[in-house]
């Protein structure tokens, strides 16, 4: 899977703010890369995160298994969509500060997940506090 094969968006005026990913590839492949065992992960087995590249634009949004740190997939994401996303998600009120991560695999059947924590990193790979996603109560 290239990230050209994807496409992201951001809709930040819905009640909880959403980001989905589309796959133009083979359904099939984005499914397995997000199986584990043959069945969709849960939320908290998946981390979400945005690393600017040296052009800035567009970053590049990753989306990993938890344990193994491996990608499921990355796929380019605008800085201001970003920026939309955690303004819209910081502005929720404390305890329901969450965005939903849509993965249309191109299928039919898109795969939802209540997320609320998303680490932003600068392009030398230093994460940005100021930007990211982070409940409270979670140390890194």
């Amino acid at each position: 899977m290239r990230r050209e094969e994807f496409t992201t968006h951001v809709d930040a005026d819905e009640r909880v703010p959403r980001l989905t990913v589309r796959f133009e590839g083979a359904p099939a492949v984005l499914r397995d890369r997000l199986a584990e065992d043959g069945q969709v992960p849960e939320a908290s087995d998946l981390d979400v995160s945005y690393r600017r590249t040296p052009a800035d634009d567009p970053g590049v949004l990753g989306v990993s298994h938890r344990l193994t740190g491996e990608f499921a997939f990355e796929a380019p994401l605008e800085s201001s969509d970003l920026h939309s996303l955690v303004a819209a998600t910081s502005r929720r009120a404390e305890g329901d500060r969450h965005y939903r991560l849509r993965i249309e695999p191109g299928d039919g059947d898109p795969v939802v997940f209540e997320k609320d924590t998303l680490l932003v990193y600068d392009g030398d790979g230093n994460l940005d506090r100021e930007h990211s996603l982070i409940p409270g109560g979670v140390e890194l």
